[in-house]
């Protein structure tokens, strides 16, 4: 007969296996209604959520801003002709809702997706370095079944609680010539971890002991970006950006597991100011996050997307002598990883915020509220977020 300590060592086992590819971003969900509803998230499948490096100006206009606010890490060329350092910080917190079988489950996700300092070089050049979040993995699983001990079945519990997410530290230089063209080169690395820790319980507990287990996978890969901005005539400008990936390495204990590629992407932007206060965006970007799909189980399928976003800002009533900035946007974005049953999740957002002069032009707020709600094709199961933006701007 198999001792009592002979079977613990078997259960850590089973439990060290499955954390392994958990923590390495391989965990394959059941098809089942009930484990979608137990991870409580559509958003964050696979290796997490983009959460895309935004400004909470630009999350104030869906995404729409992106591609030549200073702030956000996107088109290097919007540093260009900077002509005051900048400070920035922010946080974002997010509040989800999953909804299935008539039941809801509620999480919150605390972020702080984006530090940023940009420097003027003179003769139009400036620097900046950026630390901002590109892909958010925060979740709790919990699932039940059996596992079979000395030949008698017992029923079983495991709960995975996975945290951990993707940063992108970019530096980067952008040259404006003259009032008419902005150009920009950055490089970015991708570092980050996820760790989980797995419980496994028994409905006996008097008979058996619970097990837990955690264990940790590391992120390492290297990208370049290109950009640049050109005043098409008074009042209309376009944007448009390219990062080119590296190698992206998953690595556990200092060895390499897997290994694919930092996505590629594209974004482009349409830029109206020709009315006085007032700026207008059209535009839309590409991801080829399938680059990532070799770094994953083969049930963590990986799609290339494709967002857009419009979105205005507008002068509002003065504050201390200088307007608050009232802003709004709709974007429709796809998210990379796939359900458990293979189909992409698709989200929607209404955007709006404001910008608050604090200190004159030494300083300013800015506030951001979305609304987004998530789906997928051929699931009943839907998710809906709020997402707080609140974000501080220093101009020495």
């Amino acid at each position: 007969m198999t001792s009592p300590m002979m079977r613990t060592l078997n259960m850590m086992k089973q439990v060290r296996g499955a954390m392994v590819c958990a923590a390495a971003g391989l965990v394959s969900l059941s098809s089942s209604v009930s484990t979608l509803g137990a991870q409580g998230t559509l958003s964050g499948l696979g290796f997490g959520y983009p959460v895309g490096g935004q400004s909470v100006r630009v999350s104030g206009t869906g995404g729409a801003f992106g591609e030549f606010d200073a702030i956000s890490p996107i088109n290097p060329a919007s540093i260009g002709g900077l002509t005051r350092t900048v400070l920035s910080a922010q946080t974002q917190p997010e509040y989800r809702t999953l909804t299935f079988d008539g039941r809801n489950e509620r999480t919150t996700v605390q972020r702080i997706p984006l530090l940023t300092v940009a420097v003027p070089a003179g003769r139009g050049l400036a620097v900046s370095l950026a630390a901002s979040s590109l892909l958010d993995r925060s979740f709790t699983t919990i699932t039940t079944g059996s596992a079979t001990l000395d030949g008698v079945p017992v029923a079983t519990r495991d709960k995975l609680d996975m945290r951990g997410a993707i940063g992108d530290l970019r530096a980067a230089v952008g040259w404006a010539y003259g009032d008419r063209i902005r150009l920009g080169v950055a490089g970015h690395v991708m570092t980050g971890e996820h760790v989980g820790a797995r419980e496994r319980t028994f409905a006996d507990t008097l008979q058996y002991g619970s097990v837990s287990d955690t264990s940790r996978a590391t992120y390492f890969g290297t990208a370049l970006s290109v950009g640049g901005e050109v005043r098409v005539f008074k009042g209309l400008s376009a944007h448009a950006s390219y990062r080119l990936g590296n190698s992206f390495d998953a690595r556990i204990r200092d060895t390499t597991r897997a290994t694919g590629e930092v996505p590629d992407r594209f974004g482009a932007a349409l830029r109206y100011d020709g009315i006085a206060g007032s700026t207008f965006a059209l535009g839309m970007e590409q991801t080829t996050w399938s680059d990532m799909a070799t770094m994953g189980s083969s049930r963590v399928a990986a799609f290339d997307t494709r967002n857009v976003f419009a979105g205005a800002e507008v002068a509002g009533p003065k504050l201390r002598g200088l307007p608050v900035m009232v802003r709004a946007g709709l974007s429709r974005n796809e998210l990379p990883f796939a359900t458990a049953s293979g189909n992409q999740v698709k989200e929607t957002r209404i955007s709006t915020g404001i910008g608050l002069p604090v200190a004159r032009e030494a300083a300013s707020l800015d506030l951001s509220l979305q609304r987004a709600t998530r789906s997928a094709s051929g699931s009943t199961i839907k998710e809906s977020a709020w997402l707080f933006g609140f974000g501080i701007q220093i101009r020495p």
